[in-house]
């Protein structure tokens, strides 16, 4: 890479972008102004309806059955000062005929029926919930019956005293427990807890819409404008102008998100300068103590700009036009938004786990780091991730940029699902949109139809989740006219890919051992969830179990990830890239970090096979071997460990899980060669 080419790509990409009025609205009137004003607004307006409604005289009505009642209720209301209450008694004749209806009209805002029974009072508080000046002046009325309540107590207790000659004190029975509150959080402890339940989330929204713009304009923007075949054909490589628009777009997203910080920061004084009155400290806040969360703050803007960055451009780069652009953007901006919800959760710690995940873990960060609870080893975990993330997503987009099809396609990815069925074409394979449409909604329709079905039918549920797997797909192909068999690789296959398969599938499960011991090592927790689960699944037999959990699984979830996802992926990308996005998918669906890692390597292993073969028959037989296999150890686990300790050796060391890594790792190659066993004999024929 020359940098002096990258800087004048850079400075061109930048003058470009900041042409844009949207843009620089994003980048400096939002932080500066637009937030810093709503909350500050919102604020005083919070403040002027609780003045408003603290001052407010509420009506109500008393009701007795025995109307002979009413003046002497009336009489006892008046004798409290209701003043104090924010309460007025209306006692025109009809109101208190007709309580229901002067109530349902806003007449009056609550009434209160009373009744004595075996010289006790009761009080039932009408009101409307719907209301709101109906439920304060509620709200209300229960307070004052309290105090009431209270001092009707203590004269009884006088007049105990007075009949027995017994002098008992009345508060010790009323009050025995005296509660006193001693905060001991610093003033700085204080204001960072209040920071900390809402800049996260401002934070990575900043970040978020400060990169967009950017990345809609370097990308799909370019590409509507018809400068980037003239962008192309210069002197200089797809790298260099990567990098340039890529550092382009980081820019314009760490200045946002700085600009935000400042405005926010002022917000924050405003807020402590409000809220100081409530701390139970005298002092001011001394800024050097957020010193070092604020070098930590920086640096994990810089570090999730990064991801952030490259992922919108990854996102915007597979639009053809700048309104397509920002279709694809906002199921990422949404996803952003809900996972930066998480900064709201209380009493939810970031462990090494949450941690790993992206966009939850910065702000988890941010919130701990302003609360001055945190280690150095979520801080490590946080960055470098962020940072490895960023990166990938970077060589993504180099893909793309070296992608011709996808950069003068008609379409990078269209979602065709949106189209009138009668406008589309037969044939062919599902798109990138139609793919990312799909693993959408049937993420959601998991968690909410197939949750609801486990808990109604429980450990069969789980079939219930596998054919939402296999339903959606197969509709969404079905509706676009798409050639089923191509979509969903339903091809004959030689056995020898078969053969080749299973043995590819046992040195995978071997490797899957050694990866689950390393990770499970770094991340106990995670194991224990993982191993909690897989013993959740044991059925009523080992028939049904093998049913449930290797069959089934097998049929669906192939046709879903190695059929649909990984054929739309692979008429895009290079085999490879095909390989390693579907199996990462893959993993990320089974929603575990122990898992993840295991099972998207067991992704990849099918996935070369099914890629060989053309045919998704292996696939699925790989697929329920390894299935197979899980239920055999939880259902017979003294006979699955007798075999595996007879043909592998007794596992005791590290140095034995490497021999195990070694011996797994020949078995794929193994099989890798049975299955390529016909384009070898070419080769040796040639040699």
């Amino acid at each position: 890479m020359n940098m002096r080419i990258i800087k004048s790509l850079y400075k061109k990409e930048l003058l470009d972008v900041l042409r844009d009025k949207k843009t620089v609205i994003m980048m400096i009137v939002v932080p500066i102004i637009l937030y810093p004003l709503l909350i500050i607004v919102s604020l005083q307006v919070m403040t002027g309806i609780s003045t408003s409604m603290s001052e407010h005289k509420y009506k109500i009505a008393l009701f007795d059955e025995e109307d002979n009642n009413i003046s002497y209720w009336e009489s006892l209301f008046t004798g409290y000062s209701l003043e104090d209450y924010s309460l007025v008694i209306v006692s025109e004749f009809e109101y208190i005929k007709n309580p229901e209806e002067a109530l349902a009209n806003e007449d009056i805002d609550a009434y209160v029926k009373i009744e004595r029974k075996f010289d006790k009072e009761y009080f039932y508080i009408y009101y409307l919930s719907s209301v709101t000046n109906s439920g304060y002046a509620a709200d209300r009325v229960s307070d004052f019956l309290k105090d009431y309540s209270e001092d009707m107590s203590r004269a009884n207790i006088e007049k105990y005293n007075k009949l027995t000659d017994i002098d008992i004190d009345a508060d010790s029975i009323l009050n025995p427990v005296a509660i006193t509150f001693m905060d001991n959080s610093t003033n700085e402890e204080t204001a960072g807890s209040l920071m900390a339940s809402i800049l996260p989330f401002l934070l990575i929204v900043s970040l978020l819409m400060g990169t967009m713009y950017p990345a809609i304009d370097t990308t799909a923007g370019e590409r509507e404008r018809g400068t980037l075949e003239t962008l192309l054909t210069l002197p200089v490589s797809n790298t260099e102008i990567i990098v340039s628009k890529f550092l382009v777009v980081a820019t314009i997203g760490i200045i946002s998100s700085f600009l935000n910080i400042i405005s926010l920061g002022g917000v924050g004084v405003y807020m402590y300068n409000m809220a100081s009155s409530y701390m139970s400290n005298s002092g001011g806040v001394r800024l050097s103590k957020f010193a070092p969360a604020i070098i930590i703050c920086i640096l994990c803007i810089l570090a999730f700009a990064i991801f952030i960055s490259a992922v919108s451009m990854c996102v915007t780069a597979l639009a053809k036009s700048y309104k397509e652009a920002n279709n694809y953007i906002t199921p990422l901006s949404l996803v952003v938004m809900f996972a930066s919800f998480v900064s709201f959760i209380p009493n939810v710690k970031l462990t090494n786990n949450v941690a790993l995940i992206p966009v939850t873990n910065i702000c988890f960060l941010i919130r701990d780091l302003l609360s001055f609870n945190f280690d150095a080893t979520s801080v490590f975990i946080v960055l470098i991730s962020n940072v490895l993330y960023g990166i990938i997503a970077i060589l993504f987009l180099g893909k793309i940029y070296n992608s011709e099809a996808i950069l003068f396609g008609e379409s990078a990815g269209g979602v065709q699902i949106f189209e009138r069925r009668k406008n589309l074409k037969s044939g062919g394979v599902a798109e990138l949109g139609d793919v990312v449409l799909v693993l959408a909604v049937t993420l959601v329709a998991m968690i909410y139809i197939g949750g609801a079905i486990q808990l109604k039918l429980g450990y069969y549920g789980v079939l219930g989740t596998q054919f939402i797997v296999l339903l959606i797909p197969l509709a969404a192909a079905i509706y676009t006219k798409k050639d089923l068999k191509k979509s969903f690789r339903l091809r004959k296959c030689s056995p020898r890919y078969v053969a080749g398969g299973l043995i590819m599938i046992i040195g995978a499960i071997v490797v899957g051992v050694f990866l689950s011991s390393i990770i499970g090592a770094i991340f106990p927790e995670s194991a224990a969830d993982a191993s909690e689960l897989q013993n959740s699944l044991i059925g009523d037999n080992i028939w049904s179990m093998l049913l449930v959990v290797a069959i089934i699984p097998a049929f669906c979830e192939e046709m879903l990830f190695r059929g649909y996802v990984f054929t739309a992926l692979e008429k895009k990308l290079k085999p490879v890239m095909a390989i390693l996005i579907s199996s990462a998918l893959f993993g990320i669906y089974h929603m575990s970090i122990v898992r993840f890692v295991t099972t998207a390597f067991l992704g990849c292993v099918i996935c070369y096979a099914v890629h060989k073969s053309g045919s998704i028959i292996p696939g699925m037989v790989m697929h329920f071997t390894n299935n197979a296999i899980s239920c055999l150890s939880l259902y017979y686990p003294s006979f699955y460990y007798k075999v595996v300790s007879k043909t592998f050796g007794n596992v005791n060391s590290f140095f034995d899980l490497i021999i195990l890594f070694i011996l797994g790792v020949c078995f794929i190659v193994i099989g890798a060669m049975i299955i390529n066993l016909k384009n070898n004999k070419k080769i040796m024929n040639k040699l």
